[in-house]
């Protein structure tokens, strides 16, 4: 039996559908920011949310909930890991070799032996040390 009507199962799948073909378009327009498992996951979101459009009309509104929860979830990761990858690519760019912030750094380093440093320890108004324990005896 299909049914379909225009809900938010229906918002939902139309969602999650667009959000997996834009996942395939990924691969073809940037392939360096694009993964093999893109792909699956894509695939993934295309069958899930046919699944919506067709039979959504027969969801609970608590398992509606769950699905609204779920893929918005799962679009904010998919978002924050294009977001990483791309900040990643861009970071490689900046390499050492063309950054002059780390040839002053290694500059620093030869001069400066940090493993030999040392922090004093500082007591508070010449107390040698606080102590919070309170010791009790106890006679048998």
């Amino acid at each position: 039996m299909i049914h379909i009507e225009l809900g938010p199962s229906t918002i939902v799948g139309i969602g999650l559908i667009i959000i997996g073909i834009l996942l395939y378009a990924l691969r073809i327009r940037e392939p360096n920011v694009s993964r093999d498992y893109d792909s699956f996951f894509s695939s993934i979101g295309l069958l899930c949310g046919g699944i919506l459009i067709f039979q959504g009309w027969r969801l609970d509104p608590i398992l509606l909930l769950s699905q609204i929860l779920l893929s918005g979830t799962a679009i904010f990761f998919i978002a924050e890991s294009l977001y990483l990858r791309n900040s990643k690519i861009k970071f490689k760019i900046f390499s050492k070799k063309n950054n002059i912030f780390f040839s002053k750094k290694e500059i620093y380093k030869k001069y400066i032996n940090y493993q030999k440093m040392k922090l004093k320890k500082s007591f508070y108004k010449g107390w040698e040390k606080i102590n919070y324990t309170i010791y009790l005896f106890y006679k048998d």
